[in-house]
This record gives C-alpha cells, structure tokens and sequence, in this order.
C-alpha cells in the first residue's frame, strides 16, 4: 500500500534536489567563468607589462627585461613562458624557462589579445595569450605619432589597420599553468557537492519532520474511523477547522456519522414498531378465534367476530403493503408515468374514498385549487399521496373542521398545501413525522394507523421528485407543503 508521508517525502525531497542541482549548476557555470575571465585578465595584464618593455629605435626592437624583476619566468618549478617575435617570425626574445622549445606564434590582429589552451613544455595544462603589437618607437610625441608620419599625414596604413607601414609590428606570446585556477574550481566544486549532500541530508530530517508533523492531524482522524463501530456511532472526528484541507474531510465524515447513527437507529425502532403492529393484530385473531370456539351456535356472535376479522387482515395487509411500496420506491423499481392531471379533479375524487371516514367525524374538505390548474405527474402515485395525506388529515383534526387544500404556481412549478387543525402537535415532531411507525401515541393505543402513511408519503414525492415539508403556525394549524409540482 502507498504511504501518503513516503510519497510527500519523496516528492519534496527530489524537488529539492532538482532545485539544488540546477542552482548548484549556475553557480559553478558563473564561478568557473568568472574564474577564467579573471585568469585571462591576468594573464594579458603580463603580455602588456612584457610589452611595455619593448622599443623599437631606427629600424631596430630592443627588449629591456631584467630576470630579477620577473622571476616566474626563470625558476624551475612551475614557470611561467614569454616569446618575442617581430612580425615576419623573427625570434626576439624568449623566457628562460622554454629552454629549447618554442611557444606557439599565432599572428592575432593588432591590438586584438587571442587566448588558447595548450600543453606548457613541462606537460602542464596551462594558456597562452598572443597579442601582436607596435614597440615604442624613439621620436614619438604623446599622441604616438612619429616625425615620418607629421611629414607625411597622408600616408595610409598598409597590413593592420591603423598601423603606417614604416613601422615595425611584433608579436608576444605568455603563457602560464592553470593548475591554481584549476584547483580553485575543483575547490569550488567540491564545496557545492559537499554543501549539496549536508543540505540534502538536513532537508530529508527536516522535510520528514515536517510531514509527520502536518499529517499528525490525518492519523488522528484515521485512529478514530478505524476503531469506529455500530455501537459508537455517536463518535465524531476531532476539530480540524485550523486546516484548510481537513476541515471539509471531518465535517463530511461527521454529518456520515450522523447519517448513519440515525439510520441504525430508525432500524433498530423499525424492528421493535413492526413486532408491535403486528402483535396487536394477531392477539386480536387468537383471542376472536378462541371466543368463536366458546360459543359456535351464536350466528350473530359469530357474524361480528368474522367481521372484526376482515378488519385486522385489512389492517395486516395495509401495513405490509404499505412496507412493500417503502422498499419498491427506496430501490428505485417503481416506474414512474408522467401524464397531464386535472389537479381539482384529481383532488375531488381522492376526497370521495375517504367519504365514510369524514363524514364520522364531519370534516368536511375546503378545496380552493383552481379547476384550470393542470400539473404533470405520475397519476396513480399522487392519487396515493393525496389518500395518505387526507387521511392523516382527517385521522388528527378535531370533530366539525375543514381540512384546506390551497395550490399556486410560481418559478419553481406549482405548489400544493394541505392544512388541518390539530390539538396535541409541538413543533419538536416535525422531524419525526416522516419516519416509519411515527405516531403522537407513542404506546398506539388508539386508531388503525400503523404510522407508515406520511413516510410513504416522503417516499413517493422523492421518487416523483417532488419537494415535501411540513409546518406548525402559532394556531396550531398543521401544513404539509408539495412544492415544484411541474405544470402543464
């Protein structure tokens, strides 16, 4: 399995040494350059220094260099080389420390320095600088322009460009071993590498730290999930509202939990509700049946007996019918056949199959829906949400009451109310309506209810995607709300 710190880590890590690397890289191009521009400088600072010691005097170039003053060029380890030419080749003056052999004559331009790498006579790697210059010349007046040249200011130059032709050109050459230069770089190079493996290692302490530190809080919640059980549902995550990325995660887990923690318990209150409906029902079967063997000969007797028993089958079989639509609509198997309804119409009618019921208790219905108000939706499934609903309706208000249907059509389609006056509903039982086997009697003790009317009533607007609410108003009158019924 992957590890989320191994792969911060290593991602961290590897972007670092990418980072150091390429920075590591920079600074060695930079240095090393530096390093050879400031040895080239040297190295012509010397050329010049050597040039300074020539001069030319009637057609003739003299060196004044004096061992004494520059001794690199004479001594026996590590020297430094000079060579003398004049123009066409002709050896001048050479360093001591050549010995027999010859630096190489490059001929540069005037006043152009030309620098190469070479092999020095002693087998080091070292560089030479060539540089072709005119010798100071007897005669010349601070502008460097000689007596032949005021006589003649129309004289053109001939080879190089801006040198007269009578005068004369020679060429030096200096070279030098690189192995300090060299030194130093590897120095520098060295110290990046070791600087890069500390760094490296540090980065690693520090970054592992750091994501240990920052995923303290992730191990936390993964301990609590981890030990999460059915009977610790109420466990919620700890507060993680000081990270940006866990917040979401906890407070997503949190409102699972409490999902969850309701949904066992609506299980666990559905087994015990069930168990009682239907014990209810068959007591009453077991004691009509026994009645019915103590007194065989009393057809009237008898005749009642097997009417209350048509009664609790209705009611055994209203309960478990009603259980199978819940689990059809909550598995999604139930077809949906959108159709055009005369909404009024389809009103009047559900009202007439509960006639006997209202009329019991004369309740009348106040239906204030407009005849024109057509909505599309599944006919057969509204007819069963309006007969649970007028029920309730009916079953809950007091004798001698209206129960109000209202509709209107807004933005979000059409919207249908169904009001009745209550007695004995609190706002506190709202939530609980809509769950299987909810009634106000928490012991049943009245009615032929089993409570699984408005949760069958939830069901069928969700399948038919209808929104569904309910509302309590300080006269105490009762409002179960249908909204974003689509109109024709």
């Amino acid at each position: 399995m992957s590890s989320i710190r191994n792969r911060l880590t290593t991602f961290i890590i590897a972007g670092m040494a990418v980072l150091m690397i390429i920075a590591g890289i920079t600074i060695d191009y930079l240095l090393r350059g530096q390093l050879k521009t400031e040895f080239d400088r040297n190295l012509l600072s010397k050329a010049m220094s050597l040039v300074t010691l020539s001069e030319q005097d009637e057609g003739e170039v003299e060196f004044d260099f004096v061992d004494r003053f520059m001794p690199e060029f004479a001594v026996d380890e590590r020297p430094e080389y000079f060579q003398l030419w004049l123009a066409d080749g002709t050896l001048i003056e050479r360093s001591d420390s050549l010995g027999e052999a010859d630096l190489p004559r490059s001929g540069p331009p005037l006043g152009t320095p030309r620098f190469t790498d070479l092999t020095l006579p002693d087998g080091r790697a070292g560089r030479l600088v060539a540089v072709r210059f005119v010798p100071y010349q007897d005669g010349a007046d601070e502008d460097g322009k000689d007596a032949r040249e005021r006589e003649h200011p129309g004289s053109q130059p001939d080879g190089d460009a801006g040198v007269p032709a009578s005068e004369i050109r020679a060429d030096i050459a200096v070279a030098r071993g690189t192995e300090d230069r060299d030194h130093l770089i590897l120095i520098v190079r060295t110290t990046l590498a070791a600087t890069f493996i500390a760094l490296m290692g540090a980065a690693a302490l520090l970054v592992r730290l750091s994501v240990d530190r920052g995923l303290k809080p992730l191990n936390k919640i993964a301990d609590e999930v981890r030990n999460l059980e059915v009977d610790n549902l109420n466990t919620r995550l700890p507060d993680t509202s000081g990270s940006d990325e866990l917040a979401p995660i906890t407070r997503q887990l949190n409102e699972l939990f409490e999902r969850l923690e309701a949904a066992f318990q609506r299980e666990k209150r559905f087994s015990g509700n069930v168990a009682h409906e239907l014990r209810t029902p068959i007591a009453e079967l077991r004691s009509l049946a026994e009645v019915g063997q103590e007194w065989p000969a009393d057809r009237d007797m008898v005749k009642d007996f097997f009417g209350e028993l048509v009664h609790l089958a209705d009611d055994m079989e209203r309960t478990v019918t009603n259980l199978m639509m819940l689990s059809q609509l909550e598995a999604g198997t139930q077809r949906v056949e959108m159709a055009p309804i005369d909404l009024s119409r389809l009103i009047e009618k559900t009202w007439k199959r509960l006639a006997s019921q209202a009329n019991g208790k004369q309740v009348r219905l106040d239906n204030r829906v407009r005849g024109d108000l057509k909505v599309r939706s599944d006919e057969d499934k509204l007819t069963l949400i309006l007969t649970n609903l007028f029920s309730n309706a009916v079953s809950y208000s007091p004798d001698h009451s209206a129960i109000v249907v209202e509709a209107a059509e807004g933005r979000g389609g059409a919207r249908l109310a169904v009001s009745n006056p209550t007695v004995d509903l609190a706002e506190k039982d709202l939530p609980l309506m809509f769950e299987r086997f909810w009634r106000k009697d928490e012991a049943r003790t009245g009615g032929r209810h089993a409570g699984l009317g408005l949760s069958l009533v939830k069901a069928l607007a969700d399948h038919l995607s209808i929104k569904i609410s309910s509302v309590l108003d300080k006269s105490r009158r009762f409002t179960i709300l249908l909204s974003e019924l689509r109109p024709v």
